[in-house]
Formats: structure tokens, C-alpha cells, sequence
């Protein structure tokens, strides 16, 4: 009796793509690291020509060390890989590797100070202004950010937050739909400083009785306990709170159907340090209750002592 012996063979781990791509400045380059990190094989800008060439080594045993986690950065630096984005999205398809693609933004004018600290050229705009650069970024990118799985917006990100955001996403908390992912920021501002250009919306407090002109609270900031007793406790807030609340709900459900990734709604009262504060820290509990992630922002609240 002969008695064949079966060769158990380990089967490979399905292939996980990211490919990272957006704005310079945006937090690509900080993303790889951390996604480096997580245990990622990461390669930054890899030029759109040889994209075939590196999936054909996925599909080959132990030509990248067996690696199962793969992330690219591929952007405007490679004008190749902007012009032709759509062959090389179908080269992706085609092959059947699992992927996502996920764009970084944030506002020009968080860019162009980025680009001032650090004292960097913009990539596409070396002898010229940064707004210059970004202009020519945004246009080119277009359809990139369009067929994005997740877009990442970095503008209020400090490096534990976009960590915070890299580990969501690769933990597939981060849906197309939006759902479960919505990221709403509360700004509070004083109009004396001028409006917050990166709100959705911008609701004025301005008429509720105002803590500046009780002497014992003046010195104070709407995050001290006995300020927002005296602005949540007047009739007038409890009402408009009211109306607020119903508001927020409706906006937040309507951004998650919509598959918005973030919403931000700025408070606004003429110094920024009191009546704005406080509400901006009541409807941040109401939105923590509701299940929403909140960042709250007091732009304002030490430009006056």
C-alpha cells in the first residue's frame, strides 16, 4: 500500500496597496514614514513609467522581501504620473491588487506657510511664489483627488492627529461612504480679528449678554467653569442653543450621506475669548455624545488679557 504524503503549502497573504498622493505640504512624506513604521515596504515618489514594473514584483515571491503591506507615494513631481493617472488607475485595476487611493490637501494658505518655515521651494514652482506651485498642483491633481478612496485633510493636523488618522485608515475604519469617519472641527473666533475663511459655516454670538462686562469674569476665558455658567445659564443661550443642537444634528447627518470627511462650523463673538469659547465647548460635548470625532480650535481666546 503506497501512501502519498501531501505538501501543505502556505498560502501567501493577499497583497495590501496604498497609494498616497496630493499636495506638497499636505503630509505625504510624514504619512510613509508612519505607515513605514506600522510595517509598511514604502517607497516614495515612484515615477509613473516604472508603476508595471513594481506590481510585477508583487506578484513575485521575495522580491520585496516577502512584504504584504505596500505604500507609494506618486504626485505632481512625476508630471507622467499626473497626465496619465487614469492608465495607470487602470494598470491597478486590472492587475486585481487590492487598493486604495488616498489624497492629502490642506488650504493654500496652511500650505504656503509650510512652505515659509521650512524655507522649502515648491516642487513646481522653484523660482516663483509657493501659491504659484500650488496653483499648478491643484489643477493637475484634479482628477487624482476626484477618484480618491479617502481624502485627508491635514490643515488643523498636528503629527499625533495624522498618525491618529494613518492608523484609522489602515485599520479600515475609514469608509467611502463617509460613515463612522466624519471629522467635525468647532472654531471659536472674535470678529475684531476677522472671519475664519476655512469655516463651512459661520454662526454669530454676538448677541447674547456678553462676560467682558462683568468685572470678576472679564479676565477670565469661556473654558473657566464659572464663565460658562453665566453664558450657557441666560435664557437667551439656553434658546438658542436649542436650535443650534437641532442644526448640528441635521448638518453632521447630511455630511456623513453626502461622504464628506470633515466639517468644520466656527463660533464667533467680538473678542473670541468668552461667549464663543463657551459654546464651542458645549456643542463639542453634545457632538463626543453623538458618536462624531471633535476638534475644538479657540483661535482667539489668549489675543486679549
Amino acid at each position: 500500500m503506497t501512501m502519498k504524503m501531501a505538501t501543505k503549502k502556505t498560502r501567501r497573504k493577499a497583497p495590501e496597496l496604498l497609494l498616497l498622493s496630493g499636495l506638497a505640504g499636505a503630509g505625504k512624506s510624514t504619512a510613509l514614514n508612519i505607515l513605514e513604521d506600522l510595517g509598511y515596504f514604502a517607497v516614495d515618489n515612484l515615477p509613473g513609467a516604472l508603476l508595471p514594473r513594481f506590481l510585477d514584483l508583487i506578484g513575485k515571491r521575495g522580491a520585496l522581501g516577502d512584504a504584504t503591506k505596500l505604500a507609494l507615494v506618486m504626485d505632481a513631481r512625476d508630471r507622467d504620473f499626473a497626465k496619465n493617472f487614469e492608465n495607470h488607475f487602470l494598470t491597478l485595476s486590472k492587475r486585481r491588487i487590492p487598493h486604495r487611493i488616498v489624497f492629502f490637501d490642506a488650504r493654500d494658505d496652511v500650505l504656503m506657510r509650510r512652505f515659509s518655515e521650512t524655507r522649502r521651494r515648491h516642487p513646481l514652482a522653484p523660482f516663483e511664489r509657493a501659491s504659484v506651485g500650488i496653483r499648478k498642483e491643484r489643477n493637475l491633481l484634479a482628477a487624482v483627488r476626484a477618484a480618491a478612496d479617502h481624502v485627508i485633510d491635514t490643515t488643523f493636523d498636528d503629527l499625533r492627529e495624522l498618525r491618529s488618522k494613518i492608523i484609522s485608515l489602515v485599520r479600515n475604519r475609514l469608509s467611502k461612504t463617509g460613515e463612522g469617519r466624519l471629522a467635525v472641527t468647532l472654531l471659536s473666533f472674535g470678529y475684531r480679528h476677522g472671519l475664519p475663511l476655512e469655516a463651512d459655516l459661520v454662526l454669530d454670538l454676538r448677541s447674547l449678554p456678553n462676560p467682558h462686562f462683568v468685572p470678576r469674569l472679564r479676565p477670565l476665558s469661556g473654558k473657566n467653569p464659572r464663565v460658562a455658567r453665566y453664558v450657557l445659564g441666560q435664557a437667551e443661550t439656553k434658546k438658542l442653543l436649542r436650535l443650534i443642537r437641532a442644526l448640528m444634528k441635521l448638518l453632521v447627518e447630511r455630511s456623513v450621506e453626502e461622504g464628506k470627511s470633515y466639517l468644520n462650523i466656527a463660533f464667533g463673538c467680538t473678542g473670541g475669548r468668552h461667549r464663543s469659547v463657551a459654546i464651542a465647548e458645549a456643542i463639542s460635548r453634545d457632538l463626543n455624545r453623538w458618536g462624531y470625532p471633535v476638534k475644538v480650535v479657540h483661535r482667539d481666546v489668549n489675543r486679549e488679557a
